[in-house]
């Protein structure tokens, strides 16, 4: 089957699992990337390619359709007839890119013109409402003096589900030859609703630069984990988890965490210094059984340190 006749396969084959070379927690990408900020969606072009577009199926159908007539006819008036479809679903793309639809002098041209566009990706238009990250003058001023930034993301799953009207915190490079800024689902780049754990770190990041140290971590019964742990692709678990109450003794008084039901624990805004992490059973203080040797940690200012305590198993192998 001829290409062109074949554009329907693009929304399945969008679906396939992005592959990450390399997940960062939040600390560790704030220092990654040029821009992080909060924005609102106002704008997402071209529209044809927005996930949340009822429209999409309809005007893939028209393509398909009008592709297909093209080829069964090969008369002028019919392949006018599939360009014009094609700008009329892509009318919001740049100049330059509508020229090379008007310029396609075939079905297979068109095609190849879809599949292009795919690749290309998604420009999205959001308001900031807060800059974490990045050069002010980086952003577009509109008439009403609000700020605004324009990125790309991969139209797929390697790039970000953007909604217009909802409000992201955006993690996004600058491409230093092309200028654009671009953003994907190898980021953290995630609705503003489920970006506590980023925005707890980035509150301190913002506002108490002298303490907006991190350091996290895990409680875990498995002996082998530096074995079997992936450094490369952070997840926020670990294998064989322990609840814990976790102490954090610094000189200006102790801290208190409980790890979660996936092992891990966050201490935030911690100034420069040393520290001494130890893990206790659950119910700390009322019961003081320490499961695993404290540990001296040191962070400079604004570092995010990682540290992995090993807890007996609750039951003794034998």
């Amino acid at each position: 089957m001829r290409r062109a006749l074949c554009l329907w396969v693009l929304l399945p084959a969008a679906t396939f699992a992005c592959q990450c070379q390399l997940t960062l927690p939040v600390c560790s990408q704030v220092a990654a990337n040029d821009y992080v900020f909060v924005g609102t969606v106002e704008k997402i072009e071209p529209t044809f390619l927005d996930s949340w577009n009822a429209g999409q199926r309809e005007a893939l159908d028209l393509l398909n359709s009008e592709s297909a007539r093209a080829i069964a006819d090969r008369s002028p008036a019919a392949f006018a007839k599939l360009r014009d479809a094609y700008l009329k679903v892509f009318p919001d793309l740049p100049e330059e890119h509508k020229k090379r639809i008007s310029a396609a002098t075939s079905p297979d041209q068109l095609a190849d013109l879809f599949y292009w566009i795919l690749d290309h990706g998604k420009r999205v238009r959001l308001r900031v409402r807060t800059m974490f990250r990045g050069d002010e003058k980086d952003k577009d001023d509109d008439e009403d003096h609000s700020k605004f930034m324009e990125l790309w993301t991969a139209f797929g799953d390697c790039g970000i589900n953007f909604q217009k009207g909802e409000t992201y915190l955006v993690y996004a490079d600058d491409d230093e030859e092309t200028r654009v800024i671009a953003t994907g689902s190898c980021t953290r780049t995630k609705r503003l609703t489920d970006a506590g754990d980023d925005l707890a770190y980035l509150y301190f990041y913002k506002n108490s630069p002298d303490a907006s140290g991190r350091l996290e971590g895990f409680v875990t019964a498995d002996l082998l984990f530096q074995r079997n742990y992936d450094t490369a692709h952070y997840s926020g678990k670990i294998d064989a988890p322990v609840a814990a109450t976790l102490e954090l003794k610094a000189p200006t008084g102790p801290r208190y965490a409980e790890a979660d039901a996936k092992g891990r624990f966050v201490f935030d805004g911690l100034p420069a210094g040393d520290f001494t992490l130890t893990a206790f059973a659950p119910g700390y203080p009322a019961e003081t059984r320490q499961l695993a040797p404290a540990k001296t940690v040191r962070l400079t200012k604004g570092a995010c340190g990682m540290e992995i305590l090993v807890a007996p198993p609750a039951t003794p192998a034998r």
